[in-house]
């Protein structure tokens, strides 16, 4: 499915501060890493500065940059840094050496992404952005963290959107954004997003629960005042931040993980086949069916295995008919004519999402050749082609697993019924779910024994739904500024973006319109223009004067294009609110 495009989180220069204050550096300078070093949890080698930039009662010319979202800071390697650290706590902040960190969470930059680390170093300034970092595990979308130093020892953080904190492991969920000089303690968190001063020697802010990082899309400026600190937001900066969704979204993919406490123990999920699409059920019974003493065993005395089974007729699936799956030891089943080429014995939802084939999978580190396990086996009974972990041992653990998927060839429904839990009560990770083959996006992870309403509706063809993102930095006299729609499915070849002075949050539900799904997100007071539209996107040029009274304005945008995906034949977009600057 397409993956919509990430906005560019861009500032300009603040207007009426002094010469040394500053704002989104567009000018990353110099990368720093390889695409071979770009696996996640890496500490670059020293950089320097270009000046003597002042913490506590030393200055230092040196960075050592991690993709966690923090560096730390030394005179030629003294003293030693912390290394590479996920777990982000403020005491450790507080405790460990120099380090500053504007986003220190369980980050990665991976080269799979498209991440970068840079640094763009002078007399004046040292800037280091993150680019493209995601969390671990891909458990959130791709977002862009840049820190700017000054020589007067100020600093500033800037978040594009989508920043925030999280992880598949609860103790690394915590976010901390703050300065210490090392060798300090700890006194307590301020709210940096409220602005204020603090006379501790460390500042910092804790985020314990995952995904509430709150200053996304924004900044903040930290000032060294006596032995404390002043943080404020900064004013005047161009900048466009999205905020809604547009419609009319549909997943096509649905998962969970889990750690410990596995608990799927006697329930059924049912994939039930429905046009372009299935319709997931936790409501539905479901029988296990015990294997015969006929039953083919899958990939015979492999701990990491596949094998390919063949059905008695075609089912329908994603993108058409399969007369063939193949099984890893691992359970994950694919719509696939050849055999899984590369087991994969690491189970997440990333893989899940970007999987090249469609996979159903129960997912784990099974292994049926440890003694006393049971096997992996395949039979087809009166249409239904039964694939059974009977009692399989989990490579870390001697405790038997029994489950079973069910197709229903006719159909193409898919039953998981599940059993005992042995090993994946208490897993190295476990991940069940589905889906459609090719790249994802990550739709957030579902309780399956609890779903909405009992189920949930997957689509064969995913969508994130209408998508409005700005092009370039509404900064005044930037002539190129415009803005983009993209994901429209037209009936004819002409879109429009709407303009208000105000914005309209949570956001007007459009279903009375006879638009279910879509909202709408400002007041359009300012009027409409309209775009032309061809292979499902289109641009709206939108330059800005270069009048410095602009400074400081609001526009909220908004799209709408025509679609059969609603009855009144039109979706709407997600929301943007423009803020001019320099």
């Amino acid at each position: 499915m397409h993956t919509r495009r990430r906005l560019v989180f861009a500032f300009a220069a603040l207007l009426a501060a002094p010469a040394a204050a500053q704002c989104f550096e567009s000018n990353f300078g110099t990368p720093l890493a390889s695409p071979g070093q770009l696996v996640g949890d890496i500490e670059l080698p020293i950089q320097p500065i270009g000046f003597a930039f002042p913490l506590g009662s030393t200055t230092y010319t040196d960075l050592h940059i991690t993709d966690k979202g923090y560096v730390w800071l030394s005179n030629a390697g003294v003293p030693a840094t912390g290394g590479v650290d996920f777990s982000a706590t403020a005491q450790e902040l507080a405790t460990d050496a120099p380090r500053i960190a504007p986003l220190w969470s369980d980050l990665l930059a991976l080269a799979t992404n498209n991440a970068q680390i840079h640094l763009n170093s002078s007399p004046t300034r040292c800037i280091v952005t993150w680019e493209n970092l995601t969390c671990y595990s891909g458990t959130c979308g791709l977002f862009t963290v840049q820190l700017q130093l000054l020589p007067s020892g100020e600093m500033l953080f800037f978040y594009g959107p989508g920043a925030t904190n999280n992880s598949v492991v609860s103790t690394w969920q915590a976010g901390v954004c703050g300065v210490s000089p090392g060798n300090s303690a700890f006194s307590g968190g301020v709210d940096l997003s409220s602005g204020g001063f603090t006379a501790n020697t460390v500042l910092a802010e804790e985020w314990l629960t995952p995904a509430t990082f709150d200053m996304a899309a924004r900044g903040l400026r930290v000032t060294p005042v006596g032995s404390g600190w002043a943080y404020s937001l900064p004013a005047g900066c161009a900048g466009a931040t999205t905020f809604g969704t547009g419609c009319v979204s549909a997943t096509d993919s649905v998962y969970e993980e889990w750690f410990a406490n596995c608990d799927l123990a006697n329930t059924t999920l049912t994939w039930r086949r429905s046009g372009a699409g299935y319709l997931l059920l936790n409501g539905l019974p479901g029988t296990f069916v015990v294997p015969s003493a006929s039953a083919t065993n899958l990939a015979p005395n492999q701990l990491d295995g596949a094998e390919l089974v063949t059905l008695s007729g075609p089912m329908p699936v994603p993108g058409g008919t399969t007369t063939t799956l193949s099984v890893t030891t691992k359970g994950q089943i694919e719509v696939a004519s050849v055999v899984t080429p590369v087991i994969d014995y690491t189970p997440s939802p990333q893989e899940l999402f970007d999987a090249p084939n469609t996979t159903f999978a129960f997912w784990h580190d099974y292994n049926q050749t440890a003694p006393g396990s049971g096997l992996i086996l395949f039979e087809e009974v009166a249409g239904v082609a039964y694939i059974t972990w009977n009692g399989v041992h989990s490579f870390s653990s001697p405790l038997p697993t029994t489950f079973q998927f069910q197709f229903t060839i006719a159909t193409g429904d898919v039953r998981l019924v599940v059993q005992s839990l042995g090993g994946v009560a208490n897993p190295d990770n476990a991940v069940a779910g589905f889906s459609v083959g090719g790249v994802s996006s990550d739709p957030g992870p579902s309780d399956l024994t609890n779903l909405p309403s009992g189920a949930i509706a997957l689509a064969d063809v995913g969508s994130d739904g209408l998508a409005l993102d700005p092009v370039g930095v509404p900064s005044i006299g930037n002539a190129a500024f415009a803005l983009a729609t993209n994901d429209a499915s037209n009936l004819i070849p002409l879109g429009f973006v709407f303009f208000g002075t105000s914005a309209v949050l949570p956001g007007l539900d459009l279903t009375f319109l006879g638009m279910p799904g879509c909202f709408g997100y400002q007041s359009s007071d300012l009027g409409a223009f309209s775009f032309p539209v061809a292979g499902g996107g289109g641009t709206l040029p939108l330059p800005i004067p270069n009048n410095a009274q602009l400074v400081g304005s609001l526009l909220h945008a908004q799209s709408v294009c025509f679609s059969l995906a609603t009855p009144l034949n039109l979706v709407s977009s997600n929301g943007v609110t423009l803020s001019l600057g320099f």
